[in-house]
């Protein structure tokens, strides 16, 4: 069984079209948890109107902010899989059977990212490319971050191990900080969803804007803080059972 987890948020606009891209990969025993965070517009309608057994919509009545929506739905993930997702991009096919395979080889999978604009047109052919990314070691994610949640997915019991979140610190920052450190990680290559930014979106990534130093420095301290405590208040195992069938992933890091 397979788990996916959106977090939402005045997301009526773009929702639906994410949705079908997810539901169309997934099987009769998967799911799909939409995580509403006090949105005022039509996002929850218009995930229910897929009238789909495999959706299940939690609704928060006040604003809890993306990280702990994304923490609330994991916590009512059932798959041994869980893929996380934004409410506005797009999956391209391949996606969820591409993200599997790699899964049986470690257990925390990100991907290359096609950038789009608000109508899907591509703005660049590759996140990676576009940040710059020449490795995905430790140290260089740490220092300039090219993992971006919306393409991220692990396997459950890894993903426990991450669990709560630190306060202020992004969550697909700090998993793919674990991952990488416990040398757990996979990076993909290839690009497996259409990364959609426009006016409204709630992050800065792949975008004209540019995070102040004053919100980075104090972000990346916090993040090393909760690393060097993470450490040595608990051992973290390296993996966890794989789940059944399916290929075997290609060993090392990074696959094509």
């Amino acid at each position: 069984m397979r788990s996916v987890i959106l977090a939402a948020n005045e997301g009526a606009r773009y929702i639906g079209a994410q949705i079908d891209s997810i539901m169309d990969q997934l099987a009769g025993d998967d799911e799909l948890i939409v995580s509403d965070d006090a949105s005022t517009d039509a996002t929850v309608s218009t995930v229910l109107r897929r009238k789909d057994s495999r959706i299940t919509v939690l609704e928060n009545r006040t604003r809890s902010g993306y990280v702990k929506n994304f923490e609330r739905a994991i916590g009512h993930a059932r798959g041994e899989c869980v893929f996380f997702s934004d409410q506005d991009d797009v999956w391209l096919p391949h996606k969820v059977s591409t993200v599997c395979a790699a899964l049986e080889g470690k257990p925390c999978v990100v991907s290359d990212a096609v950038i789009v604009d608000q109508d899907l047109r591509q703005l660049h052919p590759s996140y990676f490319e576009w940040r710059g990314a020449k490795s995905f070691a430790f140290l260089q994610i740490f220092i300039r971050p090219c993992l971006i949640g919306a393409t991220m997915a692990c396997r459950r019991d890894y993903l426990a191990t991450t669990i709560p979140f630190p306060a202020r610190v992004p969550h697909d920052c700090w998993i793919a900080l674990n991952a990488a450190w416990d040398g757990e990680l996979v990076v993909i290559e290839s690009p497996l969803i259409l990364y959609r930014r426009h006016a409204a979106t709630a992050s800065v990534s792949a975008t004209t804007d540019k995070r102040p130093l004053s919100t980075i420095l104090p972000e990346r301290l916090r993040l090393i803080r909760h690393l060097a405590v993470d450490r040595l208040s608990r051992s973290r195992p390296q993996g966890g059972a794989k789940p059944q069938g399916g290929a075997k992933a290609r060993g090392g890091e990074r696959t094509p």
